[in-house]
């Protein structure tokens, strides 16, 4: 008997899990036909053109993936970030700092794809275009995930803190310290390269020979 007022009126912890859900699948498909579409306009646009030519067509991919979901995930989850004790302010800053560590791997690759061959070697992993490709896979797609399921934005308050006041920084006067609220594209970022650092090294050094 006592479950049935909570069935019909769900805590609001529960509807914000449910929107987040819904907005989350709405970003994904957005995102999805966005990148389709410029993968389309990648043969009628030049400086498209340019570029998937340069990025070759895992990085356009990737990197299309990136600049297409940060916007969108930002914008969607936006609408319930406030209520869920998020801070959108923070979490367009965050959004901001995504799109610049992706317009700066795109840089990277701008200069460096042209010199990746079209086609993988026959060596184990691939050749370049092997170090290429999973230096790509390993340092974009993470923040395009994040971005998505609304990570972007960081919780504000008490709640910013550690779940266990045990676990939650100290500072030096022993008082808990709240978590910076770009920590979470520190920690994309740096999880990121951890994985990539190697391919982009093998990408670089023949880069630069």
């Amino acid at each position: 008997m006592c479950t049935i007022p909570a069935v019909i009126n769900p805590p609001p912890s529960a509807r914000s899990s449910d929107l987040r859900a819904a907005l989350t699948i709405l970003a994904v498909v957005l995102t999805v036909g966005g990148v389709i579409w410029l993968g389309v306009l990648s043969d009628e646009v030049p400086v498209l053109r340019e570029a998937h030519g340069r990025w070759q067509a895992t990085g356009y991919f990737l990197i299309s993936l990136l600049a297409v979901a940060v916007p969108v995930g930002a914008l969607l989850h936006s609408l319930r970030a406030g209520r869920a004790g998020r801070s959108v302010r923070q979490g367009w800053f965050n959004s901001g700092l995504a799109l610049a560590y992706g317009a700066l791997v795109a840089l990277i690759a701008w200069h460096v794809g042209p010199e990746v061959p079209d086609t993988f070697g026959s060596g184990r992993g691939g050749g370049i275009k092997g170090s290429y490709v999973a230096w790509l896979v390993c340092v974009l797609p993470a923040f395009t995930v994040v971005a998505l399921f609304g990570g972007l934005f960081p919780r504000t308050g008490p709640a910013a803190s550690a779940e266990d006041p045990a676990d939650a920084p100290r500072g030096r006067d022993g008082v808990s310290a709240p978590r910076r609220f770009y920590d979470v594209v520190l920690l994309t970022a740096g999880i990121s390269w951890a994985f990539g650092v190697l391919p982009f090294l093998f990408v670089l050094l023949t880069y630069a020979v």
